[in-house]
C-alpha cells in the first residue's frame, strides 16, 4: 500500500495522470453499461413473446415449404424423364407408320391416271376398229 502511495504522491505525475484517465474510462463505461439496460414492460414481454412464436412457426412453415418444394423438384424431374422417354418412343411409332416409297398417293394417282388414259385410248382403238 505504502509503494502505491509513493508512487501517486511522486514527483513523477504520469502514474497519477495514467491511474486517473483509467479511472474515469471505467466509470464512464460501467455508466453506459448500465444506461443501455431497457427493462420491458409485461405487455412488451408478451409482445416480445408472440413474436417469437410468430417467427418461429414461420420457419418451421418454410422448412415445410422447402421440403414439399423439394419433393416437387423430384416429381418434375420424373415427369421430365418420362416426357423425353414418351417421345421417343412417339418417334419409333413415327418410322413405323410412315409409308413406303411405293404406298406414296401421287405414285397411285400417277397408276390411275395411266391406268385410265390406257383403258380410254383402247376402247377409242376397238371402236374404230369395229366401226
Amino acid at each position: 500500500m505504502k509503494r502505491i502511495l509513493d508512487l501517486f504522491f511522486s514527483d513523477n505525475p504520469e502514474f497519477t495522470i495514467k491511474f486517473v484517465v483509467s479511472m474515469i474510462t471505467a466509470i464512464a463505461l460501467l455508466m453506459v453499461s448500465l444506461g443501455a439496460q431497457t427493462t420491458f414492460t409485461d405487455e412488451e414481454m408478451i409482445n416480445l413473446e408472440n413474436d417469437f412464436i410468430y417467427l418461429e412457426n414461420k420457419v418451421d412453415s418454410l422448412t415445410y415449404q422447402d421440403s414439399l418444394k423439394a419433393i416437387m423438384i423430384t416429381t418434375l424431374e420424373e415427369e421430365i424423364k418420362l416426357t423425353n422417354e414418351q417421345l421417343a418412343l412417339t418417334e419409333k411409332k413415327v418410322k413405323l407408320v410412315k409409308p413406303s416409297w411405293y404406298e406414296n398417293k401421287w405414285l397411285y394417282f400417277g397408276y390411275g391416271s395411266v391406268l385410265s388414259y390406257a383403258v380410254i385410248t383402247l376402247v377409242n382403238q376397238t371402236g374404230k376398229i369395229i366401226g
